[in-house]
């Protein structure tokens, strides 16, 4: 392939995901929510919302981060009053994190904002650019993500958001499907 577009797209890349981590990430939390909180406590908290008992490891393995990382994470957020650290009533050496109504309130505010300000930039789109966005994500997924390695890092662990339509277990199915496929020869 053209070195040079390579080069072009590598920058191309970064631009998207550039505007993506600032329109609907930092520069929406910085917008929606009136208290000191970054935006990856905010995902942290949309994560717990997502998912019905959740542990510190599960958050570390969901969020694609250290341990040591998701416990500080969880005590900045139990200090907000966001979430809470309740004890296992039948094993109390397990502790569950579990979203507050304070939590559940701010996670509420951020996610259909973050909705609304995609669909603004979706509306700019002819509606062939915008499939062709779709379908050049969908290719480029299925390119990419070659093994279950990968899958488990990139998986956005979305729990009860879970769609039918999720691009990313479309290709865990086609895989599958293909390797049986070569098992059965």
């Amino acid at each position: 392939m053209d070195n040079n577009f390579v080069q072009t797209l590598d920058r191309d890349i970064g631009l998207f995901v550039a505007i993506i981590r600032e329109l609907l990430s930092q520069g929406l939390v910085e917008e929606v929510c009136d208290d000191q909180i970054t935006a990856g406590q905010v995902r942290c908290l949309c994560f717990i919302w997502a998912h019905d008992k959740v542990t510190v490891g599960d958050i570390a393995r969901g969020m694609g981060i250290s341990y040591p990382a998701a416990t500080k994470l969880i005590t900045r957020l139990v200090e907000k009053g966001l979430v809470a650290r309740n004890h296992d009533l039948k094993d109390r050496r397990n502790i569950y994190i579990e979203i507050t109504p304070a939590g559940t309130e701010l996670t509420a505010k951020v996610k259909p904002e973050k909705i609304r300000r995609l669909g603004l930039l979706l509306d700019k789109l002819a509606p062939d650019d915008l499939h062709s966005l779709r379908r050049g994500i969908e290719a480029f997924l299925t390119a990419a993500v070659t093994d279950d390695e990968l899958f488990q890092q990139i998986c956005l662990n979305c729990g009860k958001e879970h769609a039918e339509d999720c691009v990313l277990a479309s290709i865990k199915c086609r895989k599958f499907t293909e390797n049986l496929a070569l098992f059965k020869k």
